[in-house]
């Protein structure tokens, strides 16, 4: 039990240091990047370093992986190096036992990640793009899902438009009964468009089957005319690569919200694949950190007089590097239906845990 509990001391101390370390890498790089970036939309300092602050959980989750396997690393490292791991060894223990601690441990934290830290990575998304909208940074064009189906904004100079349609195609190119309201700057409604359908292309979007009231609220707000129409065009900037793109980014969604918002893609016509691939990958994500501790563990706990140990933290890191990659093609295919998402999402993490533990069995036995 005290052996145990020394392991794991030394192991969270390494992850604190670790993590520590690039917290300040992060800020230091990010903060001079940002502040550059914003200060081209005069946006004050107080903003800058809360959008700074607002980007830097979205980071630290992107590189804890790398994070923990460096303290793995780190730990038996400085385990072999004081040849503790001999005297453990001949103390009758076997190596392999100490490994149950770190990657309890690790479990534990994936599982907080997942279920405490990924919705507030998600509030502090939604946060930053809502401070970047005040400075008209990114772009003035809005898209999401509520529950009347789906609603697009989009800003011009001399107009505001708000697109609201019950649903759209598979790839965001055609709204089906839709309801199309032009505002002037000051919030003022002079247009009503409600049509059948409209289709994307080519900057327009082309109407079918539809009537148009136009109104003049100075004069009792009555529309001034009412024309039903076959075909009419409204311009627009909107493409369907920036729908899909823009539309419900499953980062800015807390990990308990996906199911429904996944529900709700589904009734509006939507492809759910990106969100449903993302959910996957979160619940797989204490499996994807155990790989990366048992990869910096079956490079570091070959004894220091055998030497090359450079050479063997090298190879830890450069197959770490090699697992998110895989990882990272894996989810490509996935979210492009070459393969089923689960195994998107669970197979490169599997795949990472079978063969370290193969190389710590060969290490341990021979």
């Amino acid at each position: 039990m005290r052996l145990a509990r020394y392991i794991l001391v030394k192991f969270l101390l390494n992850l604190f240091k670790v993590q520590l370390g690039f917290l300040l890498l992060v800020l230091v790089i990010d903060g001079v990047e940002q502040a550059q970036f914003l200060a081209r939309y005069d946006v004050p300092g107080a903003d800058t370093l809360r959008l700074i602050a607002l980007r830097t959980p979205q980071f630290l989750m992107m590189i804890f992986p790398l994070v923990l396997m460096l303290a793995s690393l780190s730990t038996f490292v400085g385990l072999s190096r004081s040849s503790e791991l001999v005297v453990i060894r001949a103390s009758g223990q076997s190596a392999l036992r100490l490994l149950v601690i770190p990657v309890g441990a690790t479990l534990i934290i994936g599982a907080l990640l997942t279920a405490v830290f990924n919705p507030i990575v998600a509030a502090t998304i939604q946060r930053s793009d809502a401070l970047l909208a005040k400075y008209n940074i990114g772009g003035q064009s809005l898209v999401s899902l509520g529950s009347n189906g789906i609603w697009l904004r989009q800003g011009s100079k001399d107009a505001q438009f708000v697109i609201q349609a019950d649903r759209t195609s598979f790839n965001g190119s055609i709204l089906y009964n839709l309801n199309l309201f032009e505002f002037t700057l000051d919030g003022v409604l002079t247009r009503r468009i409600s049509a059948q359908s409209a289709r994307l292309a080519d900057g327009l979007w082309l109407m079918r089957n539809g009537t148009e009231w136009r109104f003049d609220y100075t004069s009792g707000g009555s529309p001034l005319s009412t024309d039903t129409f076959t075909t009419r065009t409204q311009e627009t900037t909107l493409t369907s690569q920036e729908i899909l793109e823009k539309f419900a980014s499953p980062e800015a969604v807390s990990i308990w919200e996906l199911p429904q918002l996944i529900n709700r893609l589904n009734e509006a016509g939507f492809s759910s694949q990106r969100q449903r691939l993302f959910l996957q990958s979160e619940l797989a994500r204490p499996i994807l950190l155990v790989a990366m501790v048992l990869i910096g563990a079956g490079f570091s706990m070959r004894h220091a007089r055998f030497g090359q140990t450079g050479i063997m933290v090298l190879i830890a890191v450069f197959s770490a590097f090699l697992l998110y990659a895989l990882k990272s093609v894996a989810e490509s295919l996935g979210a492009a239906y070459e393969i089923p998402i689960e195994l998107a999402a669970w197979g490169p993490p599997m795949a990472g845990i079978l063969l370290t533990m193969g190389l710590l069995l060969h290490l341990e036995d021979g």
